[in-house]
């Protein structure tokens, strides 16, 4: 088991010095960086450290043995990684480190690297409650603000703060479109979720483009492309695709489901007309919100999904294989689905098995979490170990529950902690199999 944090010396010294150990020492920059000196100031610099909850602490070896720490530095974050056992060596005095044996126990307790909170298809509108388009299920377009302001209490009250918040599309319903209310219903969420502090990554689903043109949707505020990485972050001038790392070795890669798509598009684009001559070679219906058949994969050649260009697709390659150089975990982002087992065939997006084609051929990409099925869906790829979590959507869920999630992310693993309909799992990484089922539960 490994110890993260980094010691701070003041006053007499002007530059921050790490604890160094016999055995061994990694330091690492947020980007990846072996080993990283940070200039200080004058006066006492304070650090922050996760395990306490953002408070001042001092360096206790007693306490750190087996727990994972992460010391942060006015926005900078650097680690260290060090054996729980051996000297630690300041200057000229020296203090011994118990020595431990990592246990299942201490592992349970570990602290977290980061966390992040997840939820899917808010869809708000200020109307009474309604149906869905099979007539089957009830959505609750009002009260689905209520919802979100629940979950925004539970990250906020949370021990371990989230360092960011999934959005993972359809936002506000597209009935707003209809009573020209599109504008009125983004801004009363964006107030919401703009309540904290805390950065959302937005993605796109069908319900954007009821509401927006793309074109609309790249100039508002839920385009927050400008959070990623700032090199080749973008796939493209109009594809709303790009990536972030939260922490050193985790990126979030953030995908455009209806870059090939009806929806967004002007009718006179070579875009528009090229999706629908994919289309209409496997849907003949009148209007393309109907599936073509009734059952079976071919089912998800409607109108209110979406596929993924080349140049996206060859963009994604190309970040997954500098995460395979770096050695990092990949967490894709997407509205639509991309596994047939972690969905309904109906909500799958139309070439989502040149997507799984790019994962399987990369060894980075730990997880795809999707939204859209507003049923929820997992299944853990057995050929890549790749995990695909479709979450349970607000807007089908009573105004007496909840549907919302918080991830928990270590070294091997990520653990989500769900509330409501989302039920908990867990979800490891590196091939690392867990012997639970594979299906949905």
């Amino acid at each position: 088991m490994l110890l993260h944090h980094i010691h701070f010396f003041s006053i007499s010294m002007v530059f921050i010095m790490s604890i160094f150990f016999p055995n061994s020492i990694i330091l690492k920059d947020k980007a990846g960086s072996p080993y990283v000196t940070c200039r200080a100031q004058r006066r006492l610099l304070w650090i922050l450290c996760s395990h306490s909850g953002g408070r001042q602490r001092k360096l206790n070896p007693s306490r750190l043995a087996g727990c994972q720490h992460v010391w942060r530095l006015r926005g900078h974050r650097s680690l260290v990684s060090v054996s729980c056992s051996g000297a630690a060596h300041t200057g000229n005095r020296q203090q011994l480190f118990p020595k431990t044996t990592p246990r299942m126990d201490d592992c349970a307790q570990q602290r977290p690297l980061f966390t992040f909170g997840v939820i899917a298809d808010i869809q708000y509108a200020d109307i009474d409650d309604g149906l869905n388009y099979t007539r089957t299920r009830r959505r609750y377009y009002r009260s689905s603000l209520q919802l979100l302001r629940n979950a925004q209490e539970s990250w906020s009250e949370s021990a371990v703060k989230p360092e960011f918040i999934l959005q993972l599309g359809d936002i506000i319903d597209g009935f707003n479109k209809g009573h020209d209310a599109s504008d009125r219903a983004l801004d009363t969420v964006l107030r919401q979720l703009g309540s904290s502090p805390v950065e959302v990554h937005h993605v796109w689903g069908n319900h954007e483009f009821y509401n927006f043109s793309r074109s609309s949707l790249l100039s508002s505020k839920l385009n927050s492309s400008l959070l990623g990485d700032r090199s080749r972050a973008r796939a493209g001038s109009d594809i709303y695709a790009y990536h972030f790392s939260p922490f050193p070795g985790f990126t979030f890669v953030v995908l455009d489901a209806y870059d090939v798509s009806l929806l967004g598009r002007e009718e006179s684009s070579e875009e528009y007309r090229s999706a629908l001559s994919l289309i209409k070679q496997h849907n003949n219906n009148q209007d393309l919100n109907c599936p073509p058949v009734l059952e079976g994969l071919q089912q998800r050649f409607t109108m209110f999904n979406g596929g993924f260009s080349k140049d996206q697709l060859d963009w994604l390659d190309s970040v997954l294989s500098s995460a395979d150089e770096k050695q990092q975990r990949v967490t894709i982002v997407s509205h639509l689905p991309v596994h047939p087992c972690s969905t309904t065939p109906i909500c799958l997006a139309w070439n989502y098995d040149e997507l799984l084609a790019v994962i399987s051929s990369h060894s980075s990409v730990v997880c795809v979490m999707a939204g859209h099925d507003h049923d929820g869906g997992y299944y853990r790829d057995k050929d890549t170990g790749v995990h695909h979590l479709t979450l349970e959507g607000v807007i089908e869920t009573p105004p007496d529950d909840n549907a919302f999630g918080t991830v928990s992310v270590y070294e091997d693993r990520m653990v989500l902690k769900g509330s409501g309909r989302i039920p908990n799992r867990e979800f490891l990484f590196s091939r690392c199999h867990s012997d639970t089922d594979d299906r949905a539960g």
